[in-house]
């Protein structure tokens, strides 16, 4: 994937294909059950997707990992998207799981009437170049939704231990996803307890002493705070801040 050019050993590049967070992505697939269903809901929502209308045909998600929202899709929709990855151990826990699994989105025969990408352009260096080819892909009038962190100030070891490039400004977001070609049509925020949840990993260190980032502690975010988050988010904060942003954009 040509969009790939920072050269580290936590970040994946044309060199090296290997994702470095496997072990954060196992621990919140069994930890972070509702609030994947929560981002699968809204991702629908934005995309226009409902349990009324829904369909596979043309519908892909731009880094899949574990399939762990795709898992959450063919629960609740029905539908199984077409999975792109490039990490060869995630592509063989998609291929166990079922998944139509592709190393690249130019690889897929057909042109997406929809394409989805959560917690991904934040790991490519190039990410304008990378909406492009999504962009190549999707037909006119076929939809975009993103998914990505939020606030730089935030940016944190687990951050970097995952191989993040960036966390997002709402601002940038927009401009970025303009540049590319699409159309923005809304753009906010999400998840905004969990702000303070992240600064504290900042803070304290993740992984450390006290047990942030372990599965125990994605297992009780999920079940306590983030419940609490998303009414927050709904009665004012969507609009104003979080630790999340999603992003949904049509290709005119």
């Amino acid at each position: 994937m040509k969009f790939f050019k920072k050269e580290s050993n936590s970040v994946q590049n044309q060199n090296n294909f290997s994702y470095s967070g496997i072990e954060e992505l196992l621990d919140t697939e069994e930890g972070l059950e509702n609030y994947n269903n929560d981002v699968v809901l809204k991702l629908a929502k934005g995309l226009g997707i409902s349990r009324e209308i829904s369909s596979s045909e043309g519908f892909a998600e731009f880094g899949a990992g574990t399939g762990s929202l795709a898992e959450v899709w063919q629960i609740k929709f029905g539908m199984s998207p077409l999975c792109i990855e490039i990490d060869p151990t995630l592509i063989k826990i998609l291929k166990s799981k079922g998944f139509s699994t592709f190393s690249s989105i130019t690889s897929i025969n057909k042109t997406l009437s929809f394409v989805y990408t959560s917690n991904v352009l934040e790991h490519i260096d190039n990410d304008v170049e990378a909406l492009y080819e999504i962009r190549r892909k999707i037909k006119p009038g076929g939809k975009l939704a993103i998914y990505v962190p939020a606030l730089p100030f935030l940016y944190s070891g687990l951050d970097e231990k995952v191989g993040h490039y960036r966390r997002y400004t709402k601002k940038d977001l927009i401009k970025k996803v303009s540049e590319a070609g699409f159309t923005v049509k809304d753009c906010y925020y999400n998840d905004s307890l969990g702000i303070l949840a992240t600064l504290t990993v900042k803070v304290l260190g993740y992984k450390n002493k006290v047990g942030l980032g372990s599965q125990k502690s994605f297992v009780l975010y999920d079940k306590v705070v983030y419940p609490i988050s998303k009414i927050l988010d709904r009665l004012i904060f969507r609009k104003v801040i979080g630790k999340n942003l999603f992003l949904f954009a049509v290709n005119d």
